[in-house]
């Protein structure tokens, strides 16, 4: 067989032709690009903005004028305007354009309509694109947040049937609102203006707005021969209510559910606080006076670890990072204490001694200061010093409600209210119901 040898000169010609080949190709190709380049637009949109300025102060409600020239050597295709945090995240919605001419006039209002909106450093986002460039602009500006400020004061009464919800002015109050079944507490939610009622062998959870007395959306008692709802607390925005068959929940603004706890078995929450990432929640045993301090985890609402009790606690505050304060009546005496509890250590101690006896209810009044109504006065309780101060003698109180903002103390003894200013106690007026008034709350602008 013989074997065949390829020439060289061939292969050296079909080389020089393939690189002539893909040599022209590139060619083609380049000439294509650079025209295509030449073709298209690499010129951005041009932002001249006159309002607002650098660094500019605006305040809550203020309506802002966006004021500004945008050109581009073709049609500007998009414009907007949003306001952002420190983050980068839009706190006020969006303006947009699309002019689709060289040229726009930018004149708009901006509103700062957003009651919860807090102080601080925002930039304007201010953009325009024609349609293959974008160009940004980002303007600095401070703002100052709306002021917190009550603007109204509700007070609840039962008859057995039904829960009265009333509006106090003054010396004057008016009906608001008269919801079915029994009541163990109430709440304000300024957040979303709303007023909130709680049963407990016949009422509902309710949940009614402010502004036209409509109900929101209720948590329905289950009606049976043993209270349902046990007990209720406020934060924040949210509303917790312990149930007798151990469940502590909590519903937002639109009633949706948004935490779930079992207590131990055979036990049901009472006084509840939020602490860091930590929800403490005081238990009651049914059908005997055993009692414990139980921790869960505020996200998922799984047990972090729990202790004895051996009185009734009345408030639960925080004290710093790892400590909260305890006012309670000593289960066997009856008498007033203060403790607190560590939560690394999980431990309690009683850093000084109250008067020897009971405690009617309890408000903080600033850091790590508490008033207490007891035996017929009203005593200051100082957890910075470990000290108590007479605050007001001979006044009896079942609640007291203090509003920081106006510097009142409200004070409720059977159907009378009496308000004071806090800092020279002098009565600012009085009020007496057609029955007992059972719970007040103060309602804000937010």
């Amino acid at each position: 067989m013989m074997q065949k040898y390829l020439n060289p000169k061939k292969n050296l010609t079909l080389c020089l032709v393939m690189f002539k080949y893909f040599s022209l190709i590139l060619l083609l190709i380049s000439v294509f690009i650079f025209s295509c380049k030449k073709d298209g637009d690499d010129i951005s949109p041009s932002i001249s903005i006159s309002s607002p300025f650098n660094n500019q102060q605006l305040n809550g409600f203020d309506t802002l004028i966006v004021r500004g020239t945008i050109t581009d050597n073709k049609n500007i295709k998009y414009v907007s305007v949003v306001l952002r945090n420190q983050n980068n995240i839009n706190v006020l919605p969006t303006v947009s354009f699309e002019p689709n001419s060289p040229s726009f006039n930018l004149n708009t209002a901006y509103f700062f309509n957003d009651i919860h909106m807090p102080s601080g450093e925002y930039h304007f986002k201010i953009s325009a694109s024609d349609g293959e460039n974008i160009t940004n602009k980002f303007i600095t500006i401070y703002y100052g947040e709306v002021a917190k400020e009550r603007t109204g004061v509700f007070f609840y009464d039962n008859n057995g049937s039904s829960t009265s919800i009333y509006s106090l002015t003054g010396t004057n109050a008016t009906l608001f609102k008269t919801l079915s079944g029994d009541f163990i507490g109430g709440a304000a939610n300024s957040f979303n203006q709303q007023l909130l009622s709680v049963g407990s062998l016949s009422g509902n959870l309710t949940a009614v707005d402010v502004t036209f007395g409509d109900v929101l959306w209720e948590i329905n008692n289950s009606t049976s021969s043993t209270p349902f709802f046990m007990h209720r607390f406020f934060n924040s925005k949210e509303i917790y209510v312990s149930l007798r068959n151990g469940e502590i929940r909590a519903y937002d603004g639109n009633g949706n559910p948004k935490f779930l706890a079992l207590a131990f078995p055979n036990f049901y929450g009472e006084e509840g606080l939020i602490h860091t990432n930590l929800f403490f929640s005081e238990q009651k045993a049914i059908g005997n006076n055993d009692r414990r301090l139980v921790l869960y985890w505020t996200a998922s609402g799984a047990l972090v670890q729990q202790i004895s009790l051996f009185e009734d606690v009345l408030g639960l505050y925080s004290l710093n990072t790892n400590k909260i304060v305890l006012l309670a009546n000593d289960n066997s005496t009856g008498n007033a204490k203060i403790q607190i509890y560590d939560i690394q250590a999980n431990a309690k101690s009683t850093p000084f001694s109250l008067a020897a006896s009971p405690i009617d209810d309890v408000e903080e009044i600033s850091s790590r200061v508490y008033l207490i109504a007891q035996n017929g006065n009203l005593v200051l309780v100082n957890a910075n010093s470990f000290s108590t101060l007479p605050y007001l003698t001979g006044v009896n109180a079942t609640k007291i409600k203090y509003d920081v903002f106006a510097n009142e103390l409200y004070v409720i003894d059977g159907n009378t209210i009496t308000v004071y200013d806090f800092s020279s106690k002098t009565i600012k007026g009085t009020y007496s119901h057609t029955s007992n008034v059972l719970d007040l709350v103060f309602l804000f602008n937010k």
